[in-house]
């Protein structure tokens, strides 16, 4: 679902993340697990082709961070690493199969001296066995071009057995699609359930209760939000026209009302400059205005730098008619300093992801004070 360049910032967050004041307690650690799963059919354009069953198998290098530095991040331990798989959809002629290679980061829920609750985040590169052709492969709606982008999301439960291995159970949400970036672009959700164990050569680190956060916020506090953001898109060739990459822009603004120390509601404008609107308005000759004004609302989750901010907007201006005249969209930003925060995001109409690319946001705070 996310291009290169929201592939690339994920990249610099984890190498940020691993630069820096080093972990106290070194943790590098190996892990492999399989998964099985099925498909969702979101879309009657893929119902037939959603009865089977994918399996993969998945291998990670990994890193828990333990320093003080590190843990307020997400003001939790946290795991990040780099994970490789293989998943089949048991379609062979169709469907086929997927390499994927992910970038993912792991705060750690809860912990005790025998488990651990973790979330799992990633995205990353997939290649496709099988993907769409007019003559060929005229049903296999999900995938339009070889190379997708992977999106996934996992609620991890580990065990301890001994002192150097974890056995873990994970329930996993996993999309794949290129963004629109090449048509048909339906997209996959298959969820999963995987098991499997994770090693520490050097031994599994004991986490403590040691660290606190400096940076709660009362609940009166208000934030003012004004974020811009921008994409690429691709306009699919016609008879008489090549194929051609356009821009997409827009600004969006937002007041959150902060609830909790990590939860807030917020409301907002959005404003989107989409010229592939454009370009599609101008091949049918047509006078309409290719700009999208739409009220929002929805609410921020915030653990430490690390933020995610989900959204509903309904179009109060759209002279091109949209595929639904209610969208959702999803935010992953990082606060860099005090006033600006980078990040990804996906904006999709019901099932159909329609933009998804990289955030800059400028943040004033009203009423907050550092404790």
């Amino acid at each position: 679902m996310y291009r290169s360049s929201q592939i690339l910032i994920l990249f610099i967050f984890n190498v940020l993340s691993l630069n820096g004041t080093p972990d106290t307690i070194p943790a590098k650690y190996i892990g492999a697990r399989i998964n099985y799963g099925f498909i969702i059919p979101h879309s009657a354009a893929i119902e037939a082709i959603s009865h089977t069953k994918p399996y993969g198998f998945e291998i990670s290098y990994n890193t828990l961070h333990t320093s003080f530095t590190k843990w307020k991040v997400f003001n939790a331990y946290w795991n990040s690493g780099f994970q490789a798989g293989y998943f089949n959809y048991q379609n062979p002629e169709v469907t086929g199969s997927a390499y994927l290679f992910t970038l993912f980061s792991e705060p750690v829920m809860a912990f005790s001296n025998r488990f651990q609750l973790t979330i799992r985040t990633g995205a990353g590169l997939s290649y496709h066995t099988k993907i769409y052709d007019e003559t060929d492969n005229p049903t296999n709606f999900f995938f339009g071009s070889r190379l997708n982008f992977p999106l996934y999301v996992a609620m991890r439960l580990k065990y301890r057995v001994g002192e150097k291995t974890f056995l873990t159970l994970a329930g996993n949400y996993n999309h794949i699609s290129n963004g629109g970036f090449k048509q048909p672009n339906k997209g996959m959700n298959f969820p999963t359930l995987s098991a499997g164990a994770e090693y520490f050569p050097e031994g599994i680190p004991r986490l403590e209760r040691k660290y606190f956060s400096h940076n709660r916020m009362p609940a009166k506090g208000l934030s003012c939000i004004v974020q811009f953001l921008a994409t690429a898109r691709v306009l699919e060739k016609t008879d008489e026209l090549p194929e051609k990459r356009v821009i997409a822009y827009g600004f969006h603004s937002r007041i959150a009302k902060q609830l909790t120390s990590f939860y807030a509601l917020n409301v907002g404008s959005e404003i989107i400059m989409d010229h592939y609107i454009r370009e599609t308005i101008e091949r049918d000759s047509s006078d309409l205005d290719f700009k999208r004004l739409a009220l929002t609302a929805g609410q921020d989750f915030t653990f430490g730098k690390v933020s995610f901010t989900q959204y509903f907007g309904f179009y109060v201006y759209s002279p091109f008619k949209a595929r639904n005249e209610i969208y959702q969209k999803y935010e992953l930003s990082y606060r860099i300093n005090r006033n600006m925060m980078a990040g990804v995001f996906l904006k999709a109409h019901l099932q159909v992801a329609e933009l998804s690319g990289f955030t800059v946001s400028w943040v004033t705070d009203w009423g907050k004070k550092n404790k």
